[in-house]
């Protein structure tokens, strides 16, 4: 199921009401250990107002874009094992979508995109980890071939993340590495296996649209040889929202928080929420709280404090 949280965001001194929505991809059905490419001709893939391109060509039986998941098979190599995530499932529920190889996130009114989480796919990683038919093994300083490629076994797989504003009047992007066999302590090379945080809020503007992009050190004669996936799950968008808008007295700062966090202001429940909206910290707040917030890891947060006038929420970053 879809979960929406709402919140009250008091921005530049001024109340102005925003709808936080994530799409966990829940409500999707799917049969157990199955997925849908768009075969079935409907085009793009729409979760309340998030557009997740989809092309679906029935003459090659191939796609192009987003499909949804929920395979947990992290153990097969090959083409045919091409939408399961290498982490054997989804960020926080069962379903998850896959991406191949050329895909876009679009918002079809106005909102920002928040931030989302990416995972390797199972195929990527193992033809990563092992070799394949077309692709080299990570680490070896040969080609598929066998014959030397020039690398020295320094591979990588990174993906950009390209955001835009909604009259694309304004761009930024983010580099994240799926796989990095660069360390001069081989020990530290790794493929991604788990799920990690894209935060897109540091870009200045309201994201409208991401799309992406895909670099490897493992490029032949047609291209990237290694298999062009990624799994993405858990986005996060923020819409306008129609209620009633009340403005707390509230301040809080440092932001970006480093060490120690302080909020002052109204009295209330105070809570503060990472971007997956699990809470992290909760007290009763008596009109100045200095709360300690070195343990927290890097990225987006959420600090809620309600009371009988209303609820404020400021987004804080670490």
């Amino acid at each position: 199921m879809k979960k929406n949280v709402l919140f009250l965001a008091l921005i530049l001194g001024s109340a102005t009401s925003v709808a936080q929505n994530v799409v966990d991809f829940e409500n999707h059905t799917l049969s157990t250990e199955s997925y849908d490419n768009g075969s079935a001709g409907n085009g793009d893939f729409i979760f309340g107002s998030l557009h997740l391109t989809n092309y679906y060509d029935a003459g090659w039986a191939s796609w192009n874009g987003f499909a949804i998941s929920n395979k947990t098979d992290n153990t097969t190599g090959g083409w045919g094992n091409q939408y399961s995530a290498y982490h054997g499932a989804g960020k926080s529920s069962t379903n998850y979508a896959i991406h191949y190889p050329q895909g876009t996130l679009s918002l079809g009114t106005t909102g920002s995109i928040d931030s989302f989480f990416v995972s390797t796919t199972a195929y990527s990683a193992i033809s990563m980890r092992d070799g394949d038919a077309f692709a080299k093994q990570f680490g070896s300083p040969n080609d598929a071939d066998g014959n030397p490629d020039g690398t020295n076994g320094e591979d990588f797989l990174r993906l950009w993340i390209i955001g835009s504003d909604e009259g694309e009047t304004q761009k930024d992007s983010i580099e994240f590495y799926l796989a990095d066999y660069r360390f001069a302590d081989n020990n530290l090379d790794y493929i991604l296996d788990d799920w990690a945080m894209i935060d897109l809020t540091n870009f200045g503007f309201e994201v409208a649209e991401v799309s992406f992009r895909f670099e490897s050190s493992d490029v032949g004669t047609w291209g990237i040889n290694t298999p062009t996936y990624f799994a993405i799950d858990d986005i996060y968008y923020s819409l306008p929202a129609s209620i009633q808008e009340v403005e707390l007295s509230v301040r809080c700062f440092p932001n970006p928080m480093t060490d120690v966090l302080i909020v002052q202001g109204e009295s209330g429940e105070l809570s503060v929420l990472n971007a997956s909206g699990q809470i992290v910290f909760e007290a009763l707040h008596e009109q100045l709280s200095q709360l300690s917030v070195a343990d927290l890891q890097p990225g987006l947060y959420f600090v809620q404090l309600t009371n009988e006038r209303g609820t404020f929420v400021q987004k804080v970053l670490k």
